[in-house]
């Protein structure tokens, strides 16, 4: 069952490809204190593939993510990255080993630059005699090639806090997929955004993964949100694993059922 939410993606691209799961969770669990917000969480994600967590308040969809990116640990089960048990010690970890994470709430700093944003934290260097010194203008050249490569253009003199919500996530997205990840997760990035940015988040997204073969985990509270975007889509209630489907069987009414507790 096809939806409307999202009627320009139609076309999920002719090369979707069979490989073996580049990330496998088995058992995971997460308790904080005596509350479980996960238990007992399985699946595979197969490069190159999109996949969907959906799910009510309270599913567990973002705790999931932050597992998954090093910003928390889990209480129980395993993660295997390329068929090799892992374990992300921080979101710094899960970044060298190929996992990029951006949030519903883009993780920006309001008073600096559009450029510093897209190199905070691997700032560019260059090298005078013995001294090393920021490398500004090639920091300023390569962001606005990297916003100008992905159909948008902004001055990236401007600091955060003058950007649009759109532009603030679009410039987070950009930021991440500069860094070339093996696995792109996605917390809720259709919330509060026009038809037409969140259009272009996925065209963006699907030019990315077909460039590079990038897996994308991508979280929403509704399945219209993402139907026409995802492969996959594991429905989450209460931290558990309600109904897994891929994207053809996959029926709009049905998931909505299970995600809140009602008989299919």
């Amino acid at each position: 069952m096809r939806c409307n939410f999202c009627e320009d993606y139609q076309d999920r691209g002719p090369n979707m490809k069979k490989a073996g799961p580049i990330l496998q969770v088995t058992g995971l669990s997460k308790n904080f204190g005596t509350l479980r917000a996960l238990s007992n969480i399985s699946f595979e994600l197969a490069g190159g593939k999109i996949l969907g967590l959906v799910g009510d308040n309270g599913a567990g969809r973002s705790t999931l993510l932050r597992i998954l990116s090093g910003g928390l640990q889990p209480s129980g089960g395993q993660i295997y990255l390329e068929g090799k048990a892992t374990r992300f010690k921080s979101p710094a970890d899960a970044m060298k080993k190929g996992i990029a994470i951006t949030y519903q709430f883009s993780q920006l700093v309001d008073i600096a630059k559009v450029w510093e944003n897209f190199f905070m934290g691997r700032e560019l260097t260059k090298r005078i005699g013995p001294l090393a010194f920021l490398d500004v203008q090639k920091m300023k050249h390569l962001a606005a090639g990297a916003i100008a490569k992905y159909g948008h253009t902004f001055d990236v003199e401007r600091e955060a806090r003058e950007l649009s919500g759109g532009q603030r996530r679009l410039l987070a997205i950009s930021r991440a997929i500069q860094a070339n990840p093996k696995i792109f997760l996605m917390d809720e990035p259709t919330h509060g955004l026009s038809k037409r940015v969140i259009n272009e988040i996925f065209d963006l997204l699907r030019k990315t993964k077909e460039a590079s073969d990038t897996s994308i985990i991508i979280t929403a509270q509704w399945y219209e949100q993402v139907c026409d975007f995802v492969d996959e889509v594991i429905v989450l209630r209460r931290g558990e694993v309600v109904g897994h489907f891929d994207a053809e069987s996959a029926d709009g009414g049905q998931v909505f059922k299970l995600a809140m507790g009602l008989t299919p």
